[in-house]
């Protein structure tokens, strides 16, 4: 039962977190791309604080929850499914992403620490990066609903 719930929690956090970035991708980055370099470094100036610190709970939430879930299974010495170690490692990925990248490039976007004829290259990269991160969510949050089915 305890397992079911934390499965359930997981996979709703995952599903909501991936459904904000896909969000992010496909509404925010074209929006950044389409804008002047003094009207990105600006919008980034203003609202990359609050753009962290709505995407920080949720990162936070969505990783420590799979990680619950398979401490939980370890401790209870339950048989861990293949499928639950994927969905742990996948999590880990997007969550080092962030200290690998995306915490370096975000904040060369607050400090403008790049000439403004590289912001285009720059946004490329950091969109391509949270492509990748994206994919890592989403293989997290299709192992957790396979999990759920079975059980």
């Amino acid at each position: 039962m305890i397992l079911k719930i934390l499965l359930i929690l997981s996979t709703g956090t995952l599903g909501v977190f991936v459904g904000t970035q896909l969000a992010e991708a496909a509404l925010i980055v074209p929006y950044w791309k389409g804008l002047s370099p003094n009207d990105f470094f600006d919008f980034y100036k203003n609202y990359g604080k609050k753009l962290h610190q709505f995407y920080s709970p949720l990162t936070i939430v969505s990783t420590l929850l799979p990680l619950a879930t398979i401490a939980f299974c370890v401790f209870t010495r339950q048989k861990i499914e293949p499928l639950m170690w994927l969905m742990v490692i996948f999590t880990l990925l997007f969550f080092f992403s962030y200290f690998v990248y995306f915490k370096e490039a975000n904040l060369s976007f607050t400090e403008r620490s790049f000439s403004d004829e590289l912001l285009s290259n720059k946004l490329n990269e950091w969109a391509n990066w949270h492509w990748g991160r994206v994919v890592c969510e989403l293989v997290a949050f299709v192992c957790g609903l396979i999990l759920l089915v079975k059980k």
